[in-house]
């Protein structure tokens, strides 16, 4: 059996035999897009056939399997790496409204008919063109799997040798894909190193794996390699979110410093943060390289992918960084109960705080040199910035130039990687070809005008991304911003007398809860119970615990909204009757933001407190200074 970065068991995944397979792709690639234009002369099929992305598929992959007269081994090849990176814990989530999956070349094939519905449907010319660029999504869909299995056992395990071996590999093979590729299509993908954090851009419901396959990178591949990975996983990260920041800055009509904007960015992103600060350590160590080799062009391409990881908030990555340990930690992750049954950090949550330390020592000692460079990546009128750029995930970008490629005349200079290249290493023609380039991904004749206009690169908001990075900047190490701390007094501890404390307690608002008496009590707002369970899992709460009172299997939840609007705004806060457990693990989650308390001369708590949940504090004093 091989075993995938996880260590979860799955069935022997060849990387050499999947390799010969896909040079045997390669070699009948006319043939293929042959059989292709077959499945894409469809004109006459019903509506039924041109909407069945499940049939589609099929029909698809039987175009390659069936043309290179595949041996029986080859053909058990088939789905096996996709199974393979599904069982790894990078299975898609179902989301609603959203195409969550790797670039699939029968989702592209069912956008193209809808688009030659609208408009013409096209002559052989046409179909083949079009048949060339999904062979193309075919094989880079493949690549991305097998980005995946650097690591997987061989007969003499692995190592940087082999995984560095085995990346060049891929790199070949991408390099004969646009060998092979006739005339005006667009090279989605140059360099095999953006296909590892490309292949981990989706949805998920596992979340270790990301932290797993991060420390594996780092341990097996040689330091140019994961510096290029790491560039591109942090920059892929901060466009993602601050494409979600221009996302609901738009649809509600809100600035993009709207303390409802910047709550719901923080709270839903745990998952990200703590990738971005993983990323980041390695980039300012490259930068502080970089600084002391004199390598201008390395020392601006880490600024340039720097500044663009920490454009998302930075507030919290440059002012707050004790509330980005918070909000970067993920409660089933990060923290275990070891054999004593004492609650410490996870593995994984020992080598996160500890990326947190250095990340907060290296932008101290960084900041000069990093303010100092700033200003070579200010938006220009009439340029491209990445931080301009909108999109959901990094395959939606793959999807946008693909999609574009059904016009014969489309822009293929520019690949996946351009979009986030920064305007400082472009002359202005260049850049001003990429912001067009950029700007017609949705000027297609079947998308409706104002849609097109809604998705125009928007300058102003490329220009208040980086406005926002320079007012933080200007308060790095002048700002005394006091951050409150959380007063915990557990539950199996005796009580305090509320009335002795000037420290208020924590609103019950800021606890969400699926028991029935819990919420009656006012002491947590309502959850569902499978709501409340998907937020624990995506990291959105400090800490989260399962009671037995009134709802057999109820749960209770500490929001990670106390963070930026009680103790981000320097107030202290209470909670009386935490059970003990959930007291030790919010210790660990806020590291350096929690006081346990232990008051063993005052008076008990009452047994129900332990059971109900937390008790909110009464005491309405101002807080303490």
């Amino acid at each position: 059996m091989g075993r995938i970065v996880t260590g979860k068991p799955i069935g022997r995944v060849p990387f050499q035999a999947n390799v010969e397979l896909l040079r045997l792709f390669l070699t009948h690639r006319e043939d293929i897009v042959e059989s292709l234009d077959a499945v894409l002369n469809a004109q006459r099929k019903p509506i039924q056939f041109l909407q069945d992305q499940s049939l589609l598929s099929r029909h698809f992959e039987d175009c390659f399997f069936a043309r290179i007269a595949a041996t029986a081994s080859q053909k058990l090849l088939r789905g096996q790496l996709e199974g393979a990176h599904w069982a790894g814990g990078f299975r898609p989530r179902q989301v609603q409204g959203l195409h969550n999956d790797l670039i699939h070349p029968a989702e592209m094939m069912i956008r193209g008919f809808y688009c030659w519905q609208q408009t013409r449907w096209p002559g052989r010319n046409g179909r083949i063109h079009y048949a060339h660029t999904l062979f193309n999504l075919y094989v880079l869909r493949y690549l991305q799997f097998l980005s995946m299995r650097l690591w997987d056992e061989g007969p003499i395990g692995f190592g940087q040798e082999k995984a560095g071996g085995r990346l060049a590999e891929i790199q070949g093979l991408l390099d004969e894909l646009w060998r092979s590729s006739p005339a005006r299509q667009p090279v989605i993908v140059r360099d095999a190193r953006w296909l590892i954090p490309l292949a981990q851009s989706l949805i998920t419901d596992e979340l270790a794996p990301y932290f797993e396959v991060a420390q594996q990178i780092t341990e097996t591949l040689k330091e140019a390699d994961l510096l290029e990975v790491q560039k591109a996983h942090v920059r892929m990260l901060g466009g993602h979110l601050t494409s979600q920041i221009r996302y609901y800055c738009t649809k509600d009509g809100l600035s993009i410093n709207e303390q409802s904007v910047v709550l719901r960015t923080r709270t839903s992103n745990a998952l990200d943060f703590a990738l971005l600060v993983q990323g980041l350590v390695g980039l300012l160590k490259a930068y502080d390289r970089a600084l002391q080799s004199r390598d201008e062009r390395m020392r601006l391409e880490m600024a340039g992918a720097i500044w663009q990881g920490i454009s998302a908030d930075p507030e919290l990555f440059l002012n707050r960084i004790d509330l980005l340990s918070a909000y970067s930690m993920i409660e089933h992750v990060f923290i275990a109960t070891d054999r004593e049954g004492d609650v410490v950090y996870a593995p994984l949550g020992q080598r996160h705080v500890q990326m947190l330390k250095e990340y907060g020592a290296l932008m101290d000692r960084l900041i000069k040199s990093l303010r100092e460079d700033l200003p070579r990546f200010r938006p220009v009128d009439g340029g491209y910035s990445p931080y301009g750029v909108i999109f959901g995930l990094p395959s939606h970008l793959i999807e946008h130039m693909a999609l574009k490629a059904l016009q014969h005349d489309a822009e293929t200079r520019f690949s996946l990687e351009d979009v986030f290249l920064d305007d400082v290493f472009d002359n202005g023609n260049t850049s001003a070809a990429k912001l067009a380039w950029v700007n017609g991904w949705r000027k297609l004749p079947h998308i409706d005008r104002e849609a097109q206009r809604v998705y125009d690169y928007p300058q102003q908001f490329a220009e208040d991304v980086y406005d926002r990075i320079e007012s933080e900047l200007a308060r790095k190490g002048c700002d005394g911003s006091r951050t409150g701390r959380l007063y915990i007094v557990p539950g199996d501890d005796p009580g305090v007398d509320l009335k002795a404390t000037a420290i208020p307690g924590l609103p019950g608002r800021y606890f969400v809860s699926s028991d029935r008496q819990i919420v009656a009590a006012h002491k947590a707002e309502p959850y569902d119970r499978a709501e409340l369970l998907a937020g624990r899992r995506e990291g959105h709460f400090l800490v989260s615990y399962e009671i037995s009172y009134e709802t057999p299997g109820g749960w209770i939840a500490l929001k990670k909204d106390l963070l930026t609007e009680v103790l981000g705004a320097g107030r202290d806060a209470r909670i009386v009757g935490l059970p003990l457990h959930a007291a030790q693990v919010l210790r660990l989650m806020c590291k350096d933001l929690m006081i346990l308390e232990s008051v063993a001369d005052q008076a008990s708590v009452p047994p129900s407190i332990e059971k109900a949940g937390p008790a909110i504090a009464a005491a309405s004093s101002e807080a303490k200074k």
